[in-house]
């Protein structure tokens, strides 16, 4: 009743800063550590004495064509388990990598043990650091091209050194993987990433982990396909994980009957999830780019196949996610699948936008998507658990983009192409510019609170003038320190009395982050100041527009593996240049170029400004012609598309986002 009352009177955005004060403050605290396993469902068999999974009923939906069955049999983790001994995870080797749209993070296929070992060598360890936004002198900065070519002969010197250890040595191509990507060379990448599939197969290829990794490989795979352009390709290769899934369904389905046991190694649920939002996003990404993007926004089978691949994979996320709060063992495995399916909802209400243009559907996603977070956090509340850093930082990413998405379809900008001169948003009434407003502000508080902390921690702390997003008063830091502390000691006494019934527990993990994901939370915020930008403009206050479409335009060009659009070489396609547009995220590159084309409309109505409408329009161009779009916003035959930035927001999620 104390956490309702408190939830019911803190609730939306001053709820989640109390909560990430507690987390700031306590993480490292040992009564507020339930136990907890690893973060996906075979990483759990791997660690579990008792790794046996029973069957979850997700009623009209199935890893294939939806309409073939009526049920289909998902798994998660067995019950029967609550005496299983439970483990701390170990620290990782490795700062965690961001958990972004975009991100790759092939390196994190690698076993801890291994990168350790690599680590000692000083030619990996120096690649290692310059992979996570690490200069020459070992602090964050630019990186030059002068630092990502001996990064490149580090790792040749390095595999002549490992010849004597073959699984050393395979390891470090997907470092290349890694760091090829971060500098926008997707085929190279691909070269990398074929070369480790080949040298792994020579190895042990029987065991689980083995085929773990090779899903792991080809979803990393797709994604990087995908980045380059290559929808076709990447759309079979999803085809083909999905394919294979369904057969080791019906085979694990089939061994059940046989031995009426339901022992042994069950398909994860985030894995079925990933296969099926990888083919419904990547068909949606070619149709879109197809002649058929261009036509009318009908329901179609076409469109209907879309929308029912991200749909199931919604449900299924969802169902999985009740049955696992079933048990406090696996409250961090929910957040887990919370996480997805509100990634997944973010992609739902996307698909609908783009292909329907059915603005009020996709905003309704988007809400369902913020109220999913929201129950994210309200379970870890009541099962007392603290959620860890890196995944509430994802969650509070995927909470601004929501917010962003909102804010743009409320804006109108499906209607018009800002890249043609003279276009305009329509006329908006005061409510709904109130309304977009307000979803922009609220994302870009959470971008600042991401990159330079919670606001009650800094400055003073929070003080709100007048109504905030739930209709309350403002209240003072004081007030908030007051509900921070009556929730820690309500934690507490829910943690304590946790261990009496389960034991004593060990203390989380209080893991590094790199300071890529600060650099990622930089140039993504551009977005939201653009939106807040427009709003301004929208509202007819210019001046206080271009300031902030000034300060989103230095935002996007904050990311140190980036594209100097200053620099008037034609010929600078995927090269580094220090601080610029990042190289290696389409989701950065859409955000970048979509402000540089908003910006240019309020120039084009502006008296004596079309000389910088024209520079920027020219900018945007050369994020597409040069930078990380070049293939991202190509069809087939290479013809460039007007390409929605509403597309920034698409997640091709994978197993390896939430296994940090």
């Amino acid at each position: 009743n104390n956490m309702q009352r408190i939830l019911v009177s803190n609730s939306g955005t001053r709820a989640r800063r109390i909560y990430n004060d507690l987390l700031t403050r306590r993480f490292s605290s040992a009564q507020f550590a339930p136990s907890y396993r690893a973060t996906s469902f075979l990483e759990h068999a791997r660690h579990s004495s008792c790794p046996n999974y029973f069957h979850v009923d997700a009623a009209a939906v199935t890893f294939g064509s939806p309409s073939n069955h009526s049920t289909r049999q998902f798994w998660s983790f067995n019950e029967s388990a609550e005496d299983a001994e439970t483990e701390a995870p170990p620290s990782p080797p490795l700062p965690v990598s961001p958990i972004t749209p975009s991100n790759l993070s092939a390196t994190s296929i690698i076993a801890p043990s291994t990168i350790e070992s690599l680590k000692s060598l000083p030619e990996c360890e120096s690649v290692l650091n310059l992979m996570n936004g690490k200069n020459a002198a070992g602090v964050e900065g630019s990186i030059e091209p002068a630092q990502v070519k001996e990064a490149h002969s580090n790792l040749q010197r390095a595999r002549e050194i490992l010849q004597s250890l073959p699984e050393l040595q395979v390891a470090t191509h997907l470092l290349e993987v890694d760091l090829q990507s971060l500098c926008g060379k997707f085929e190279l990448a691909l070269e990398g990433l074929a070369r480790y599939e080949h040298l792994r197969s020579k190895h042990d290829t029987t065991s689980v982990t083995y085929q773990d990794e090779m899903t792991q490989v080809q979803l990393t795979k797709s994604k990087l396909l995908i980045h380059s352009g290559q929808f076709a390709h990447a759309l079979s290769e999803y085809e083909d994980l999905l394919e294979n899934m369904e057969k080791e369904v019906e085979r694990q389905v089939q061994r059940q009957q046989e031995t009426q046991s339901r022992e042994g190694e069950w398909l994860p649920v985030m894995h079925g999830a990933s296969a099926m939002t990888g083919v419904g996003v990547t068909k949606l990404l070619m149709h879109l780019r197809g002649d058929s993007g261009d036509g009318g926004h009908e329901i179609n089978p076409a469109n209907s196949e879309i929308i029912e691949s991200i749909e199931t994979a919604t449900d299924v996320l969802l169902e999985s996610r009740k049955d696992a709060l079933r048990s406090p063992k696996y409250a961090l495995l929910a957040v887990d699948l919370g996480l997805a399916a509100s990634i997944s909802q973010s992609n739902l209400g996307v698909a609908h936008c783009l292909l329907f243009k059915d603005n009020k559907r996709s905003i309704k996603y988007w809400k369902r998507g913020l109220k999913t977070l929201d129950a994210i956090l309200l379970d870890a509340i009541h099962s007392a658990t603290i959620i860890p850093k890196h995944k509430f930082h994802c969650m509070e990413s995927v909470r601004a983009r929501l917010y962003c998405n909102i804010s743009w379809a409320l804006l109108g900008f499906d209607s018009c192409n800002p890249q043609e001169k003279g276009e305009a948003l329509n006329k908006l009434s005061d409510e709904t510019l109130k309304d977009a407003s307000e979803a922009a502000k609220k994302a870009l508080d959470i971008y600042d609170e991401l990159m330079n902390g919670s606001k009650a921690m800094r400055d003073g702390g929070i003080k709100d003038d007048g109504i905030n997003e739930d209709g309350d008063n403002g209240k003072t830091i004081e007030e908030d320190a007051s509900n921070s502390q009556e929730w820690e000691k309500i934690l507490s006494e829910k943690a304590n009395e946790q261990q009496e019934e389960s034991g004593p527990t060990e203390k989380p993990n209080d893991l590094p982050l790199s300071p890529l994901w600060t650099a990622y939370h930089r140039s993504e915020s551009a977005r939201a100041l653009g939106l807040v930008a427009q709003c301004y403009a929208s509202a007819g206050a210019a001046v206080t527009a271009e300031g902030l479409f000034q300060s989103a335009l230095d935002a996007s060009s904050s990311h140190p593996f980036g594209q100097n659009l200053s620099i008037r070489d034609g010929n600078t396609a995927g090269i580094i240049a220090g601080k610029g547009v990042s190289l290696s995220s389409p989701n950065l590159g859409l955000v970048a170029r979509d402000v540089r084309l908003w910006y240019a409309m309020l120039c084009d109505n502006w008296e004596k400004r079309t000389g910088d409408a024209d520079r920027l329009r020219l900018e945007a161009r050369k994020i597409e012609d040069e930078g990380v779009l070049n293939g991202f916003v190509r069809d087939e035959d290479g013809t460039r598309k007007y390409v929605s930035g509403l597309e920034s927001s698409l997640w091709l999620f994978s197993p390896l986002d939430f296994k940090r």
